[in-house]
């Protein structure tokens, strides 16, 4: 699935960063974005959700032990539930927005000001072209 750069105003298709390469310890391979030079990460099996238990949701990657979690917020549920995105699927999203911007571990919350962050425009990107792939 092609990724799109998660820096503000961007959203180019991000390209493999063949210098750093994969990481088979972990499952994250590495891109960058060449109209920006935004680097980042995805999962090359992407994210698999392990658990959740109300708006919280558990995801792993590849071989490694670490895992991110990613609690949404009541209000970010709603906006996309009704653009026809589920919970769970907008979890991933947002998980997949934290690897892209370097977060390989920890909690993400998406909430706050949503509006605003780039997490949000690029659920919202995700949520308008669900291939992953948009057009610049």
């Amino acid at each position: 699935m092609m990724m799109r750069c998660p820096a503000t105003d961007c959203g180019e298709a991000m390209q493999p960063d063949y210098r750093a390469g994969y990481d088979a310890v972990s499952g994250l391979e590495c891109l960058f974005c060449p109209r920006c030079g935004h680097r980042g990460m995805k999962a090359r099996d992407g994210v698999q959700l392990l658990f959740t238990g109300q708006h919280e949701y558990v995801f792993s990657y590849g071989p490694s032990l670490s895992h991110l979690k990613v609690i949404l917020s009541t209000v970010a549920i709603n906006i996309f539930r009704v653009q026809g995105i589920p919970p769970t699927q907008l979890a991933r999203h947002v998980a997949d927005w934290a690897l892209l911007t370097g977060q390989v571990c920890g909690t993400v919350r998406f909430s706050g000001d949503l509006v605003l962050s780039s997490c949000y425009a690029y659920c919202q990107q995700q949520a308008s072209h669900p291939s992953g792939v948009s057009p610049v």
